[in-house]
């Protein structure tokens, strides 16, 4: 049901995932430097000013900070200086990213959809990535990377990406989200309710959908599953609390991007939940069965933790994959 990456692969996986994430990092503490500042003459005085474009509507938008003096021409020279050294660290990380990217290729670590890594890349490298985690299938594409193994590509999926969001609602970080998305050239159509109305959707320009959720209207979602459940939302919630991963995915461009998905548990209980709940056709529910029976694998055979004992024995599907498909394997 998977392959293991080879030695080759597992070591570039290994370094690529450490380059993205320090290049992610950068990208952010550059993104507080957008814009500029610059000297603006009124009268007979010089003022600092800070000006930003509006990510949502394209206008140049400035902020007087004050008269010049000592402390303003600190402020200026301290700006000019820590965006000089971010910019010169980044431009030192290029090569790296364009070697690996050539090798990701080369041994086929070529993966998400080349929309799927784009979205995950801005948001990655914006100061989203603390306020949004992928919970959906696009995170198997980062579970191979962390387990360094390979689904078939028959296997992998296409759907698009489900993001838990901060926020009460999902239109809380809408404009945060499409500003993000549209600053790395990626266009969205207008938020609407996805069909089954549990999440905010956004569709990009290439036909990539975005479903929003927050801890609310996940919980709606968990208090159904309640009613048919009890132990499996427990085990749902159990997986919410763990502590977000963050890790990459490589798209078919062999590009990185640092993403934060949930821990790989939490993920098979959550798909568990989907499957119970949600409406999708046979056709859809089998493929999404057979890709979480496939996550459920890789996480007993090679993920660092094993599942929960009451969840195993709570949860029937869980149980009858690790009961009757897997032989017991050694832990990595």
């Amino acid at each position: 049901m998977y392959t293991p990456m080879t030695r080759e692969q597992r070591r570039l996986a290994e370094t690529m995932r450490s380059t993205t994430l320090e290049f992610a990092a950068l990208a952010r503490s550059r993104e507080e430097f957008g814009g500029g500042m610059q000297w603006l003459k009124v009268k007979k005085f010089e003022y600092l000013t800070r000006y930003r474009r509006d990510p949502l509507t394209g206008e140049q938008k400035a902020a007087s900070i004050g008269r010049r003096s000592p402390e303003t021409e600190g402020i200026y020279e301290r700006f000019i200086k820590e965006r000089a050294e971010l910019d010169r660290q980044i431009a030192a990380l290029r090569p790296t990213i364009a070697e690996q990217t050539r090798m990701a290729r080369a041994l086929r670590l070529t993966r998400a959809p080349e929309e799927v890594g784009a979205a995950a890349r801005a948001i990655g490298m914006s100061g989203l990535i603390d306020h949004v985690t992928i919970i959906g299938e696009a995170a198997v594409y980062a579970y191979e990377c962390e387990m360094a193994a390979l689904l078939p590509r028959e296997m992998l999926p296409d759907g698009g990406m489900d993001l838990l969001v901060a926020g009460v609602h999902p239109t809380d970080v809408i404009n945060e989200l499409v500003g993000v998305l549209r600053r790395a050239k990626i266009e969205v159509q207008r938020a609407q309710l996805s069909a089954d109305k549990a999440a905010v959707e956004l569709r990009t320009e290439e036909g990539l959908s975005l479903r929003l959720y927050t801890a609310s209207t996940l919980g709606g979602l968990i208090d159904q599953y309640a009613e048919n459940s009890a132990y499996g939302a427990e085990a749902v919630q159990w997986g919410l609390d763990l502590p977000v991963m963050h890790s990459m995915l490589v798209d078919r461009n062999g590009r990185a991007a640092a993403v934060a998905v949930l821990e790989p548990r939490a993920f098979c209980m959550l798909r568990f939940m989907a499957l119970d709940v949600e409406e999708m056709s046979l056709i859809r529910r089998e493929v999404s069965a057979e890709l979480n029976a496939a996550v459920v694998k890789l996480v007993h055979e090679r993920w660092t933790e094993p599942f929960v004992d009451d969840h195993v024995q709570s949860i029937g599907p869980l149980h009858d994959l690790l009961e009757d498909g897997f032989p017991t394997a050694p832990r990595m």
